[in-house]
């Protein structure tokens, strides 16, 4: 047995020596005296056992009594010790804040000095004195219990000034934002609700991040009072008001946001008091410059970026409509004054490129003659010009001079860029028709770029007013096209279109093949493009020379599946197939079949082409059934329409080809198909037909 256990043997018989005693008393002695000895003498024994059984536990620790009341004295110190400086640093930091609690905690230190320990409440430091082995282990005991009371009430304590330190701030924040000057729809710090019991470390992180969120939104009011005074009109106690706004900067650095506000509004009510008067004016020179802008008509030769900002700023502008609106007018006058000098300064640029694209052109004599502002550079003069009336003024000048150069250049040079290639069509079409007129260029400006060529070519007239360029008779000759289908069908209409020049339509219904005939098709180059009129069946297109009286042949070849299918995609099915067939294969391994009603992995519009594609590169067959295209397996259907027709049929039996797919086959493919299929199969016992329903047997 071990020494525990003889220790608890050893109380466990005095408790029953205590008994026996007991019985024997009341036995000889009468039951008073017994109950006495209950009352008394049995707990005397139970603790003399206890505290045997405590020196046991100790001095086979190794230890003694007074080492283990110091060890737990170094412990409840150090506990007390967390508390003081946890309450030291709170305070320290937040000095509104005040727990209540110094009266309990110098108890707590008399406490502590009475069992020998001596505790520091400045700084938490603590020292076990010789006297701490004399202490009561009980003592200690119940100064960790009050300890951890008093934690549990700094907290609360704490919690309770974090709540309070959130309605205050919002309640500066919401001053603010009633004239304006903040937005008070902040994080509501769900931390800092007292019934969600945070702690300490919870609630003093919300604190700081709701400090420092609000004091962002008080620096920026701050800004916004600032720029209120720096217009032209400067206020008279302009030093008085920076002072106001230093006063709530330093307010902001001890987080004092009630004295912060206040400081601000006054400074925001000196500002609307002086400018009352002048704001009418201030607004009326924002709307004159806007008004110069519409007027001189940039916005067609700058980007829309340019003219969706004065937009912009012209509504705010519109919205503003007293003094209290002082700070928001400063925004969009600085604003406006940017966009509109940014808006020259891309003219010159723009117009400094037009003018170099046309002194590298060999242009003919007096084609274009340079304006006086190339070269001008009006964005540096524009910057120093401090008065906006003054501005307004001078940019309208400059604005419509830009525009002027500009309707010029930016035409000639667009004409002289692309007039290569439009002279090619100008030669051509003159070749033909004998005369080109401004309808006929598909391209704007072509009375400049018809000018231009008069301008370069000799032996052509040009006449302005239309315009037009004119020259000798053109050749016409008849254009005879035979077009035949690969395989022949239905009706179909074949559409034959000549352009490049010279447009015309033809068309002709035929089974097989027909004739087209187009009459007086000028001399020269032209584009055939044939359109079938049946998606199976690709469209054809060519260049042809007419210089006599022309015949051509014309044949529409079948396109596969996949190509009808994929052939107006920009996605390539082919690179995505890998990924794709794995789902498709087991798909098919679960139905038997798979079709684009199914859930597959593209979008709709891809999944045709996915199909066909799949069908294509496996051993398995595609049909399309109107919208749907199903991949199904041939084979398998042959076997299964062989199984129906030797054991489910008999002579005189009639079988729709909806109870067929319905019961006996895997795919749902189409009548057309079944009976292709059943007229493949030739071991039967029976004689089969096949009506556009049903099979039936003989």
């Amino acid at each position: 047995m071990n020494g525990n256990g003889k220790t608890a043997a050893g109380i466990g018989g005095l408790v029953v020596l205590a008994a026996a005693l007991g019985a024997g008393i009341f036995v000889w002695s009468g039951s008073q005296a017994a109950t006495w000895f209950v009352l008394v003498g049995i707990p005397l024994v139970v603790v003399t056992g206890i505290t045997l059984y405590v020196r046991g536990v100790v001095a086979r620790s190794g230890t003694s009594e007074q080492q283990f009341v110091r060890t737990r004295a170094r412990s409840v110190a150090e506990e007390f010790q967390q508390c003081v400086r946890r309450v030291n640093s709170l305070e320290s930091a937040y000095a509104d804040w005040n727990p209540g609690v110094d009266a309990r905690m110098e108890s707590i230190a008399g406490d502590f000095e009475t069992q020998g320990v001596t505790v520091d409440l400045e700084s938490g430091a603590f020292d076990l004195g010789k006297g701490v082995k004399n202490g009561d282990l009980q003592e200690f005991e119940r100064l960790s219990t009050e300890i951890e009371t008093l934690e549990d009430d700094v907290a609360s304590s704490f919690r309770e000034f974090g709540a309070g330190e959130r309605s205050r701030i919002q309640a500066a924040l919401e001053r603010l934002e009633e004239v304006d000057l903040a937005d008070a729809d902040h994080d509501a710090y769900p931390e800092l609700d007292p019934e969600r019991e945070a702690s300490v470390p919870e609630c003093r992180d919300a604190i700081e991040a709701l400090r420092t969120e609000a004091t962002e939104s008080f620096e920026d009011a701050i800004g916004t009072v600032r720029e209120m005074g720096r217009g032209d009109v400067r206020p008279d106690d302009a030093d008085t008001i920076d002072r106001d706004l230093e006063d709530a900067r330093e307010a902001l650095d001890e987080d004092a946001f009630d004295d912060a506000v206040e400081s601000i509004l006054e400074a925001r009510d000196r500002l609307r008091d002086q400018f009352s008067g002048s704001f009418e004016e201030e607004r009326e020179t924002l709307r004159s410059l806007i008004d110069a802008v519409d007027r001189t008509g940039v916005d067609a030769h700058v980007d829309a970026d340019y003219v969706d900002e004065i937009d912009r700023i012209e509504s705010t502008v519109e919205e503003l409509d007293s003094a209290l609106d002082l700070a928001e007018l400063s925004r969009p006058r600085a604003d406006l004054r940017r966009t509109c000098v940014d808006v020259i300064a891309a003219m010159e640029g723009d117009l400094a490129d037009d003018v170099e694209t046309l002194r590298d052109a060999d242009l003919p004599s007096g084609y274009y003659s340079e304006p006086s502002v190339v070269g001008e550079r009006f964005v540096d003069e524009l910057e120093e010009i401090g008065d906006l009336e003054a501005f307004t003024d001078r940019w309208s000048e400059v604005a419509t001079q830009l525009v002027e150069a500009l309707e010029t250049a930016s035409t000639k040079a667009a004409v002289v860029d692309a007039y290569d290639d439009v002279a090619e069509t100008i030669e051509e079409t003159l070749e033909r028709e004998g005369e080109v007129t401004g309808e006929e260029l598909p391209m704007r400006h072509a009375d400049q770029f018809l000018g231009l060529y008069f301008r370069r070519n000799e032996g052509v007239e040009f006449d302005p007013d239309v315009p037009v360029l004119r020259r000798g008779d053109v050749e016409t000759y008849e254009l005879t096209v035979d077009v035949a289908y690969e395989r022949g069908g239905d009706v179909r209409t074949a559409t034959i279109e000549l352009t490049g020049g010279y447009a015309a339509t033809e068309t002709v219904e035929t089974r097989v093949a027909g004739t087209i005939t187009f009459e007086d098709v000028p001399a020269g180059t032209h584009t055939l493009v044939a359109d079938p009129g049946d998606e199976a069946f690709g469209i054809v297109e060519r260049e042809i020379e007419i210089d006599d009286g022309t015949e051509i042949d014309l044949e529409f070849t079948e396109r596969s599946l996949q190509e009808q299918l994929c052939g107006d995609l920009d996605t390539d099915i082919e690179e995505v197939l890998p990924e794709m067939r794995p789902h498709l294969e087991d798909l098919f391994d679960e139905e038997g079949y798979v079709s684009t009603t199914m859930d597959l992995p593209v979008r709709d519009p891809h999944a045709p082409c996915l199909l066909a594609t799949w069908s294509e590169r496996t051993e398995y067959d595609v049909y399309r059934d109107g919208d749907e295209i199903v991949v199904y397996d041939r084979e398998e259907l042959e076997r299964e329409l062989t199984n129906v027709l030797e054991y489910n049929v008999e002579s005189g039996d009639r079988l729709p080809f909806d109870e067929l797919r319905q019961n006996f086959l895997s795919a749902p493919v189409s009548d057309s198909i079944i009976r292709d299929v059943i007229a493949t199969i030739d071991e039967t016992e029976h004689s089969v037909t096949t009506t556009e329903t049903a099979i039936e047997i003989q």
